[in-house]
């Protein structure tokens, strides 16, 4: 004799049966019908305690559940259709109460059947298991929800801080190129202008034109001259200044020259102009700078020119400045460039120095 002995989790409880646990050995119809339809159905077992085994089909699951419950069977397995496999159904049962009602799949049913049928003695002990629901339960959806928030919490955390530094740093920047153009508009103010005349040398036949528009100076019009004292038309390098702040030619920064300080990442506030056009400075000149920076000096001590009109002149004695020193006053250097020469060539220095 050989024992075979085989454990699964393939039974499905009616929806009406108890829950309950049962065992016994396993019964099957006598007849040829296996499906237990008729009601004088009789069973191969007559053991007192024993499980009827029963094809699905033919009649409602509670017509036999009740066939094998009259038989004194301690619970009721059907197994489903041959074109089922080990797919079950929930059964409804109505009326048909009284005793355990479980569904297997067909493959698992005519494996048990084909047991019995060869001889062998199959006891069955049904148990009742986990209940298989939806795969969510309590605790399932209570994790899912809390990572779902924290995952979200993260994410727009992270998209406001973002948005916010964003928007922090365009109002900066927009403050700081408010404050450049501020700056820029103030220096722009004291630059010298000049109208040309006819008879100039910018308006001659040998003339420069604007690198700006690309023209031709001509009499009666507006130029602006930058402390590099290269000139342009008043109405091309005045929205150049605004942005850009430095000449075209040479690159020379406006706002260095005259003093305006550009810390603009650290948001310190604009100095104030140290050229006056209504007061003389004193300026210092390093003979050793290249000749932006000497005309940039010397552009300090013309400041108090008329800036309407600037008439061009010969040099002469009157031109200098004395200045006199005594012990309460420091040596003072003046520089006066060629205004005329916007080519920086023939540059000349007329330096007067009067010590105590």
């Amino acid at each position: 004799n050989r024992t075979v002995s085989e454990h699964c989790e393939c039974g499905l409880y009616g929806l009406n049966s108890p829950l309950l646990g049962a065992s016994g050995l396993v019964g099957i119809p006598k007849s040829a019908n296996l499906q237990a339809c008729d009601a004088n159905t009789q069973f191969t077992v007559t053991e007192p305690t024993w499980i009827a085994l029963i094809e699905r089909g033919n009649c409602t699951f509670a017509e036999k559940i009740k066939v094998a419950a009259r038989r004194g069977a301690r619970a009721a397995v059907i197994y489903n259709a041959l074109d089922k496999d080990n797919s079950t159904v929930l059964m409804l049962h109505p009326g048909a109460e009284s005793i355990v009602a479980i569904m297997i799949g067909n493959l698992k049913g005519m494996e048990i059947l084909h047991r019995i049928e060869s001889g062998m003695k199959v006891t069955m002990v049904i148990e009742v298991g986990k209940k298989h629901g939806p795969w969510m339960n309590q605790y399932s959806i209570f994790f899912i929800s809390v990572s779902f928030f924290i995952v979200t919490a993260a994410t727009m955390g992270y998209f406001i801080f973002y948005s916010a530094r964003r928007l922090r740093i365009a109002r900066a920047q927009s403050r700081n190129q408010r404050q450049l153009k501020a700056r820029a508009k103030k220096a722009i103010e004291q630059l010298q202008l000049r109208t040309l005349k006819q008879g100039d040398k910018e308006t001659g036949p040998d003339g420069d034109s604007c690198v700006v528009c690309i023209e031709l100076y001509k009499p009666n019009e507006v130029v602006r001259i930058l402390t590099c004292n290269h000139l342009f038309h008043k109405n091309c390098i005045d929205p150049w200044l605004l942005e850009h702040r430095t000449c075209p030619m040479c690159k020379c920064d406006i706002l260095k020259v005259l003093g305006v300080e550009e810390d603009v990442e650290e948001g310190a506030e604009s100095v104030q102009a140290t050229v006056s056009s209504r007061t003389s400075n004193v300026s210092t000149v390093n003979e050793e700078d290249n000749r932006s920076e000497t005309a940039s000096s010397g552009y300090a001590s013309v400041q108090g020119a008329d800036e309407s009109v600037l008439e061009e002149h010969a040099p002469s004695e009157n031109d200098n400045t004395h200045l006199v020193n005594n012990e309460s006053q420091p040596s003072a250097v003046n520089v006066l460039p060629h205004i005329d020469n916007p080519s920086f060539e023939a540059d000349e220095t007329q330096v007067r120095e009067v010590k105590s």
